[in-house]
């Protein structure tokens, strides 16, 4: 084919100034057809900018936030840094201590000022120095990223050096970094603290000698010291004497702890209150909550109280403001006087609520105290500020620390409210029950409480009897020396105890603090097969749960090699149960059905204990037929298993909930959504019955997506959103991540696209990290969808851009078409 010369086509002449047909093509035509496609190129190359602007929106909502959290998130998790945050929250109030905080804050600003910061504050008890040491702490917190840590000493205490350093190498350790040995970890805490910027209060510290191995080798490091008198041996520290309030600043405190105009309108009266508590910020505290629950109460009938509860032995002063001692002690009942008034009698500063319960029990033998009550007891104390609440740095076990005054006060108490023969067997039965509880099976007290609660649906009971038999596992621990012939011993029943604490921990879905406890319960009892089978299972048993499915199987199967050398047939059951679960998200019938009958046998020859196993082995093997693409199967399974938990002793409270979340998410399969919001319903009330937070949120997660396929949008976004909320607050990733994908759908639906895309985002990002691929795909297609169908915002230039595209459009062209100067 011949080319074809378009301008001798043209059969008569252009008039007289059009340009030519070579300008026309080069100048016009050309730029004008440019500009078309340049148009049509830049439309979809905005729409797909727009889109990853939006998937990479750094504002995406984090899936779960953390106090203290997780920094360096990027690459292998043993590289992983913890930066902890171990500060209590700062006092509510704190008057007249303006002048020390700003003579600490000079001192901490001087630029000639050489190495790391020691600051010691020293002054009687009840004056005030934790308080000024975590306000100060918290003022000059965020010059200190690296992580603030907390340690209260206690002079009743026998803990070791080695036990304290580990409580600080604990808390900055990475989540799967390995504990150094007792031996290496000072020298693990002087390398981890030496090139960072770290915070630590040592509080309440008696000998010096104490404090030296827990000194952060860093220069950029503060370290707060609180002690009753100045710490010698210490150079270039900074002393902050303190002394009690003047009374000018007490009043104020008082005014402000009271409120309305009380102090005003009975200032007489009010100045002896102030002169009672002897400027103690302590007494000040305590005379304020007293008023402030008695708001009937004139000033005039409190200082009557204050003097009608005094008697001779009181006058003699035992403390400085005993006077408000009495004040707060006429308020008690009888029950919490006796139960003060027993702490008197008490060898230890720390007590617990086995404690209180033996004292009580001993010295009343026609009334009973169990533990539980005890604990309420001890915390009614602590809302009247006669003992301190704090919480085992080990454990996590909530424990009740009684201050010198109240132990001195408390034994002036003793001859007016117990007789000699009560003081004696109050001593007797409490040295009796420390001797039972060190002398006790550690396996066996597990059964009998910690697993018997979670049963049955107690799961406060079960988590504060894991947390207690720790503790004393600990406590143990801590009296023998590595070579001794029982640290074996020792160390097997704290691998059991922090397996049952990762159980109850992955019930109410703390997923990581679950892990660690698994894990580390593997390293302590390694050589036990019952032990490393019951951490293995754990571990398998959260894996699964994330979705992480070869590590949890290498788990489980690992676990069941242990328990095959442990003689712990319940034991066998629970990881045959787990193994089941697992070929759930795997589609593997064959495989599940094996385990499953090997569960089954086991159970029908495990008497009572084997037949309540069975309705959770029942429960394993419907999720796996629901799974397959059976759930008609799956229901009449599901249905055997609810029928076996009519248990008349309560058993199966906590199993019962369970079973009947996955009926309804069975008949969401099936498509009768009246029944299963239902049965979401009947979940949702048992687990709101045993205050089952995490539950509840499964539940209600069904309900929602129950109603959302019913296509009732009002009832399910309520339900989905305060399903998330619940969620977000309870540590199970995956789960999260799975509210927060029905709760797009529901927003997607309601036209609320942007908050849609957010939670997508979220969702994505959270399974990537979970590495659940069909996670990710499934979150990736849906805000793809989401972001398709909301409308395309005009992209604005950069600055400078639209100058530049205005200065080339104005620069001549020759009739060849190129760039003038190009």
């Amino acid at each position: 084919m011949r080319s074809v010369d378009a301008a001798r086509s043209i059969p008569f002449e252009l008039p007289f100034g059009f340009p030519s047909a070579t300008t026309l093509t080069y100048n016009y035509l050309y730029p004008a057809a440019a500009f078309v496609v340049a148009f049509v190129v830049g439309a979809f190359v905005a729409r797909i900018v727009q889109t990853l602007i939006r998937r990479r929106r750094a504002a995406a909502p984090a899936m779960a936030v953390v106090p203290g959290g997780l920094d360096l998130a990027s690459g292998s998790s043993r590289r992983q840094r913890i930066v902890p945050a171990e500060l209590p929250p700062p006092p509510g109030l704190l008057a007249g201590r303006d002048r020390e905080l700003d003579e600490m804050c000079d001192h901490l600003a001087r630029p000639d000022r050489d190495g790391d910061a020691l600051i010691v504050i020293h002054g009687e008890p009840g004056v005030g120095k934790t308080a000024l040491a975590i306000r100060m702490a918290h003022l000059v917190s965020d010059q200190y990223p690296d992580g603030q840590l907390m340690l209260r000493f206690d002079s009743s205490d026998d803990q070791l050096t080695e036990d304290r350093l580990e409580t600080f190498v604990r808390a900055l350790r990475g989540p799967r970094e390995d504990m150094p040995e007792r031996a290496d970890l000072g020298r693990w805490y002087r390398d981890r603290t030496r090139r960072r910027r770290v915070l630590v209060i040592l509080d309440n510290i008696g000998d010096p000698d104490q404090i030296r191995p827990l000194l952060p080798a860093g220069p950029g490091c503060l370290t707060m010291v609180t002690a009753r008198a100045a710490v010698p041996g210490f150079p270039g520290q900074f002393p902050v004497a303190l002394e009690p309030l003047r009374n000018d600043a007490a009043t104020a405190l008082l005014d402000r702890l009271v409120g309305g105009d009380r102090i005003g309108a009975e200032p007489e009266e009010a100045k002896q209150i102030v002169a009672a508590a002897a400027g103690y910020p302590v007494a000040i505290q305590m005379a304020g909550a007293v008023l402030a629950v008695r708001k009937n109460w004139t000033l005039e009938i409190a200082v009557r109280r204050m003097r009608d509860m005094a008697t001779d032995l009181q006058r003699k002063k035992v403390v400085a403001f005993s006077g408000i001692l009495d004040l707060a002690f006429a308020l008690l009942t009888r029950e919490e006087r006796e139960a003060l008034v027993l702490l008197g009698l008490t060898d230890r500063r720390r007590v617990e609520r086995w404690m209180l319960a033996m004292l009580f029990n001993g010295a009343f033998t026609e009334r009973t105290m169990p533990e539980n009550v005890a604990g309420r007891f001890l915390d009614r104390l602590a809302s009247a500020r006669f003992v301190e609440r704090r919480v085992d740095d080990h454990s996590g076990l909530l424990t009740f620390r009684v201050p010198v005054y109240v132990h001195a006060y408390a034994a002036t108490h003793l001859g007016s409210h117990l007789t000699s023969p009560e003081q004696q067997r109050a001593r007797r039965e409490l040295t009796e029950g420390r001797r039972r509880r060190n002398e006790r099976n550690a396996d066996e007290y597990l059964r009998r409480t910690v697993f018997a609660f979670l049963e049955r649906g107690q799961l406060d009971d079960a988590l504060n009897s894991a947390r207690e038999s720790l503790a004393l596992c600990r406590e143990r621990a801590a009296a023998l020396s590595n070579s001794d012939s029982g640290a074996l011993a020792f160390a097997t029943e704290e691998g059991l105890t922090l397996a049952a604490l990762a159980e109850v921990n992955a019930e109410l879905g703390w997923i990581d603090e679950a892990m660690t406890g698994a894990e580390d319960a593997g390293e302590r009892g390694s050589q036990s097969p019952r032990t490393l089978a019951r951490a293995l299972r754990v571990t398998g048993s959260l894996r699964r749960r994330l979705r992480q499915l070869p590590q949890a199987e290498a788990d489980l199967l690992a676990a069941e090699r242990s328990v095959q050398n442990a003689d712990d047939r319940d034991e066998h059951i629970r990881v045959l149960r787990e193994l089941t679960a697992l070929q759930a998200p795997r589609k593997d019938l064959e495989t599940a059905k094996g385990y499953f009958d090997q569960a089954q046998r086991l159970c029908a020859g495990g008497g009572q204990s084997g037949a309540r196993q069975l309705p959770a082995v029942l429960l394993a093997y419907a999720q796996v037929l629901r799974e397959c693409g059976d759930p008609a199967a799956a229901a009449t399974t599901l249905a055997d298993a609810e029928r076996l938990t009519g248990d008349p002793e309560g058993w199966q409270r906590l199993r019962r909930p369970w079973i009947r979340l996955h009926r309804a998410l069975t008949l969401l399969d099936l498509g009768k959504y009246d029944q299963s919001r239902e049965f979401s319903s009947a979940a949702l009330e048992g687990f709101t019955t045993l205050r089952h937070r995490y539950g509840s949120g499964n539940a209600r997660l069904a309900l929602g997506r129950a109603h959302l396929a019913d296509g009732n949008l009002s009832g399910a976004t309520p339900e989905l959103e305060e399903c998330h909320g619940t969620l977000r607050r309870c540590g199970d990733r995956w789960i999260e991540a799975e509210s927060a994908t029905w709760l797009a759908v529901a927003y997607h639906r309601a036209g609320r696209g942007q908050e849609a895309v957010d939670l997508l985002s979220a969702a994505e990002q959270a399974f990537s990290k979970l590495g659940d691929e069909q996670g990710v795909r499934r979150a990736g297609r849906l805000l793809w969808e989401v972001e398709s169908s909301l409308p395309v915002q005009p992209l604005r230039p950069l600055p400078g851009v639209r100058e530049w595209i205005t200065a080339v459009g104005r620069q001549p062209t020759d009739p060849a078409g190129t760039r003038a100067g190009i």
